[in-house]
């Protein structure tokens, strides 16, 4: 028996990477295709989706659970429970594809109801996982929102995926209306042999951890609650509302940096991503700094926050749950002001797609234990003085061939709540990238105005 639920009730305790409790956010994707079968008129409704998102959750059961809290245990259960509210939804717009790809970054133009009910989705931290499935006049948007504690975005691809080839073989007219369930992957993967490789090497002192752990919180209690009241609101009450910003990086204009900014001399150029990295890590902090109303201490410790997907290092990278490590880049605030940007992203470049034992091994040691664990998140959300930034990179990942029997997306787009500093980078359809970011308005408008970075960045909205 879980508490005040049904003894039938199948219960996981999920522990990402090295027992990390997880997180309360939500992430949330939405793919946009155009639909030539609706004008054809073969096509009458979605439920081929529907269908198909019910034998993808059924397939996996931890996906149809729900948060609860065993007041035994400080740690975070899932429950599987019949009795809960629907987890698909349909809904219809009166617009075309071409006509929400063009508003498809400025979500204050959205239909409102579309919005809303999205919103609602990316606010509900106790149903982990959730569809909405919106018809346009001529196609979808597609829109799947998860717990991170079930997964991460590598994860998310994964059951995109695995719904999209379902719904494929279901799709009305399609060759194989009877298609074959996929097998099933592990909702999350051991990764014991991976951090006992990490742990025989020493566990050196790492800046970020030091700088978190000689922070005063204050009464933790009090930050796990306004953790919790954040990431269902958007907002923090001692905290101005932030606003989720869309940078648009094309495939040629990241040419273009990485020309630049190499010097012709260079054996090992970098790759203009990897510069980009440090130019916009650069200017950020610059723009903060330009904004800011109190005296700054130049030398204080300002931190580039990489999250990784590890899953490289295991044997099976394919699973459901999460394969994140993080990595943190320290420097002060001089240095970045004064570092050229190809020697920051040289100083970067080490700790992209690649995890440092000792650091990793302390980081994850600091994770593990509770305190610190709400530390680390107080100083990205519940602190009033942060110019840290964080970049988590999923342009890399084959978005744009997920395929429901409608061909390849429009657009994919993210829809989860802004974090300040926090940055989510998706592929563009050109092969660019498009740069989700939670930023404070002034800053953002100062950046705007930074033509060491408006040559080659596009401020969507």
């Amino acid at each position: 028996m879980l508490g005040d639920h049904a003894e039938q009730d199948v219960a996981f305790e999920l522990c990402p990477i090295e027992g990390s409790q997880g997180t309360f956010k939500i992430l949330q994707y939405s793919l946009l295709y155009a639909d030539n079968h609706i004008l054809a008129g073969s096509n009458p409704d979605s439920q081929w989706l529907v269908q198909a998102f019910d034998m993808l959750t059924k397939h996996y059961p931890i996906t149809l659970g729900h948060r609860v809290q065993l007041p035994d245990k400080n740690i975070i259960v899932v429950s599987q429970d019949d009795r809960m509210k629907q987890r698909v939804y349909q809904h219809a717009e009166n617009l075309s594809v071409a006509e929400f790809d063009e508003i498809k970054y400025h979500r204050n133009l959205w239909p409102p109801a579309l919005d809303q009910l999205l919103s609602e989705k990316t606010a509900n931290i106790d149903c982990l996982t959730s569809a909405v499935i919106t018809r346009l006049k001529n196609g979808y948007l597609i829109t799947l929102s998860v717990s991170h504690i079930v997964a991460d975005a590598a994860g998310v691809a994964v059951l995109l995926h695995q719904w999209a080839s379902l719904a494929k073989q279901l799709f009305p007219g399609g060759s194989n209306s009877h298609g074959n369930i996929m097998p099933k992957l592990p909702v999350d993967f051991d990764h014991s042999g991976y951090w006992k490789k990490l742990k025989s090497y020493p566990s050196n002192s790492h800046p970020y951890v030091d700088h978190v752990q000689g922070q005063d919180f204050g009464n933790l209690d009090d930050i796990q609650t306004k953790l919790a009241s954040y990431y269902k609101t958007g907002t923090l009450e001692d905290k101005e509302a932030l606003s989720m910003r869309v940078l648009c990086v094309s495939a040629a204009d990241i040419a273009n940096i990485a020309k630049q900014f190499n010097p012709a001399s260079a054996t090992s150029p970098l790759h203009g991503v990897q510069i980009l990295y440090a130019l916009l890590w650069q200017r950020y902090v610059m723009a903060a700094l330009g904004v800011c109303s109190t005296a700054r201490n130049y030398e204080a410790p300002t931190f580039l926050n990489l999250l990784h997907n590890t899953r490289s290092l295991v044997s099976s990278p394919d699973y459901v749950g999460n394969g994140v490590s993080t990595a943190y880049v320290s420097s002060t605030i001089t240095e970045i002001i004064e570092t050229p940007v190809i020697e920051l992203a040289h100083k970067i470049k080490p700790f992209i797609n690649s995890v440092t034992p000792g650091a990793a091994v302390h980081m994850a040691e600091a994770i593990c234990d509770t305190e610190s664990m709400f530390a680390v998140k107080a100083v990205y959300i519940c602190s009033t003085a942060a110019s840290h930034m964080t970049i988590s990179n999923a342009s890399r990942m084959p978005f744009y061939d997920i395929d429901f029997g409608l061909g390849k997306p429009e657009a994919v787009i993210w829809g989860s709540r802004p974090t300040e500093g926090m940055s989510s980078w998706l592929p563009n359809k050109d092969g660019g990238v498009v740069i989700n970011f939670g930023i404070k308005d002034d800053i953002y408008n100062a950046l705007k105005r930074d033509r060491g970075l408006n040559d080659f960045v596009s401020f969507v909205n």
